[in-house]
């Protein structure tokens, strides 16, 4: 299992954001924006090659997206109406998060095996998503579908999630 960061932004995510691990060190680079349909979030390597993105492909207030990796459609997700805690279905993936919209916290399964999850972090830089991925192979796509996640918790709500831990490595 590793473990990535992503930083929380106060708004909604417009430019790019550089996703870490454990070490701090730069591992991808996320690129885009929502808000509009078609939008497009797109993840890097840090070399440069797109590994994956997701769409926007509806508005509302239960808007949906498409999932791509190397250039193919892998799944769809779409926001569900939920009280506290959330049950989505991702399509094509078979994947299920469920989640507390209150915490910020999310657990994605394959059936009854954890896929990722996803909680709030504190650090002296600031707050971040800590992102604990099963598999290697699957990151690109648990990064995409955990900025969806992060963006449907705060969509009304811009103030920054209470983190769960403390830690001291600064953001370069």
């Amino acid at each position: 299992m590793r473990t990535l960061y992503i930083h929380q932004h106060l708004n909604d995510l417009r430019g790019a954001t550089v996703v870490k691990d454990e070490n701090g060190a730069a591992t991808y680079l996320l690129v885009g924006k929502w808000g509009l349909q078609r939008d497009v979030l797109s993840l890097y390597a840090i070399d440069g090659a797109l590994l994956a993105e997701i769409r926007q492909l509806t508005l509302g207030i239960l808007p949906k997206f498409s999932i791509y990796q190397d250039r193919q459609q892998i799944g769809t997700v779409g926001k569900s109406l939920g009280f506290l805690r959330e049950v989505i279905y991702i399509r094509g993936l078979n994947w299920i998060v469920v989640g507390n919209t209150l915490k910020d916290s999310y657990r994605v399964y394959h059936g009854t095996q954890l896929v990722f999850s996803l909680k709030p972090v504190k650090f002296t830089s600031g707050y971040y998503h800590e992102l604990s991925i099963v598999d290697q192979e699957l990151e690109p796509v648990a990064i995409l579908i955990a900025s969806v996640l992060d963006h449907w918790a705060r969509k009304g709500d811009r103030r920054v999630k209470k983190s769960t831990t403390t830690s001291t490595w600064s953001d370069d």
